[in-house]
């Protein structure tokens, strides 16, 4: 299996311009926002390995709050990697569309979490679901215009609240042309976002996963008429059974857990102050909630970049030790469990494993999803 560096987070600034219900934000514990300056933001470009494709601008704040961030894009693009974004696209009006395009920005991630207007206001605090569908059309007119493919995609939190939308979703992204949509579930931080939660049984079952034993049955399921209530509870109760294999239309649905995708494939975060960590669970100290326990889950880091250059920090021994130890992934499953007091603390697991521990972790579980 190689092990390169090849799509590359960068966190422009942990500031944000809005305060939606459900964030990850809201449960921070000593972490402080800032912007990245442009000695990290250079240090970085210039000692990132010759393997990175694509840098992603994103994290855990509003890029467009970073007043350079045009900049940032062109310098990343001229290095002749791929270039992302994700926004709340809030402040996403033409002008800064059309900058940001001629940046070079090959791909604009939206965060859009309800496609109703009351729905979009109470869960995206200060934000308004009308203008941002003016500045997508905008941002349409302006890409399709030039002579290279620029990518539009939709990052979707699913909860109780706003289930009944994701229905709508295929509409909305068909008719606002976007290419690619990433549904992910809410992470829970108190009582409040535990509730709503749509994946609770979904964390105690092997649904198609990897633990399903080679004497399962396997079950080749047709495509139905879903909408029609009694299909939908029986596929309710087929798709939870848990322990069989089931092929839909020919294709296996598989429920990928005890694996780490930002591992797998090769990504690290740089956090605005330079901090460089392997995913986007260990990048901030934080409380989860769960089962009515508070976790504190710790930041980890294996370097600066303004002290150690970023493909060294990679190659180093500890990173590279933790990428092998995440792959075989013996760690003790906390999400499955959660009942002992080291849970509570993140302390050592119960197979000996030292802080970071990954059992705990929803990205693990396939839960939990980034762009």
């Amino acid at each position: 299996m190689q092990d390169e560096l090849r799509r590359l987070y960068l966190e422009p600034t942990s500031r944000c311009n809005l305060r939606c219900a459900m964030c990850f934000r809201n449960s921070w514990i000593g972490e402080n926002t800032g912007d990245m300056d442009e000695a990290t933001f250079r240090r970085t470009l210039e000692t990132m390995p010759e393997s990175v494709e694509t840098v992603f601008f994103g994290g855990m704040g509003e890029p467009l709050v970073h007043p350079h961030i045009t900049d940032m894009v062109r310098a990343a693009s001229e290095t002749g990697r791929r270039t992302e974004l994700l926004s709340n696209g809030s402040l996403l009006d033409p002008e800064r569309s059309a900058a940001l395009l001629e940046a070079g920005l090959d791909m604009l991630w939206l965060s859009i979490d309800g496609l109703e207007d009351e729905k979009y206001r109470s869960i995206r605090k200060n934000g308004h679901l009308a203008v941002l569908k003016e500045h997508i059309f905008a941002f349409n007119q302006l890409r399709f215009a030039l002579p290279r493919e620029v990518k539009l995609g939709v990052a979707f939190v699913v909860m109780k609240s706003n289930i009944r939308d994701l229905a709508a979703l295929p509409y909305f992204a068909s008719y606002y042309r976007v290419n690619e949509v990433n549904i992910s579930h809410v992470i829970p931080t108190d009582a409040h976002t535990e509730d709503e939660l749509l994946y609770r049984n979904v964390i105690g079952s092997d649904l198609c996963g990897d633990n399903v034993p080679p004497t399962a049955p396997r079950l080749h399921v047709p495509l139905m008429d879903w909408t029609l209530p009694d299909v939908a509870q029986a596929a309710a109760g087929l798709f939870s059974a848990g322990l069989c294999e089931i092929f839909l239309s020919g294709q296996r649905l598989r429920r990928p857990a005890r694996h780490c995708r930002f591992i797998d494939e090769g990504m690290s975060f740089v956090r605005h102050d330079g901090f460089v960590s392997p995913c986007m669970s260990l990048l901030r100290t934080c409380r989860l909630y769960w089962g009515g326990k508070n976790r504190i889950n710790q930041h980890h880091f294996f370097g600066n970049v303004l002290q150690t250059p970023l493909q060294l920090i990679w190659n180093s021994p500890d990173y590279r030790n933790f990428r092998q130890k995440v792959r075989t992934f013996e760690f003790s499953p906390c999400c499955r469990c959660s009942q002992c007091d080291g849970w509570e603390q993140s302390l050592p697991d119960c197979y000996g494993n030292d802080a970071p521990t990954c059992g705990a972790c929803l990205w693990s579980e396939g839960i939990i999803s980034c762009p």
